[in-house]
């Protein structure tokens, strides 16, 4: 079964982003290189520090229960909240962090729909949960 990306929603404080078009979860664990000259050129790492985040993208509506006003908010204030990324079903995966909205965009094109898009990054670790 292949999941329709519509099912998957991004939440702030477990209250849903409206009018979203996209969301987009990375983390990235970087190495500590520990190569000696005796490992005959083979190279061997440590696991290092981890970096994560969230994007998303999203069609600006001011009728929205939670919308780009509330995520405005959110970045100029400095606001470290509770984000999830989740996908309901039976078979449900979620992935919940802390974070700040250190990224915001809004976009006000001519004879289109104006856009919003923003990143997450994830203050500490990241958990997920399969139910």
């Amino acid at each position: 079964m292949v999941v329709n990306g519509n099912d998957i929603g991004l939440y702030v404080n477990n209250q849903l982003i409206g009018c979203l078009t996209s969301a987009n979860f990375s983390s990235t664990n970087q190495e500590i290189d520990v190569t000696c000259k005796d490992d005959d050129g083979a190279r061997k790492v440590l696991p290092g520090g981890q970096s994560s985040e969230i994007s998303f993208d999203g069609m600006f509506n001011p009728a929205a229960t939670y919308g780009f006003q509330d995520l405005v908010a959110l970045n100029a204030n400095r606001t470290r909240v509770f984000i999830k990324m989740s996908y309901d079903s039976t078979d449900s995966l979620t992935v919940s962090a802390y974070a700040y909205l250190n990224k915001i965009e809004w976009s006000g094109p001519l004879n289109a729909a104006s856009t919003f898009s923003g990143t997450f990054t994830i203050d500490g670790e990241w958990s997920y949960s399969i139910t």
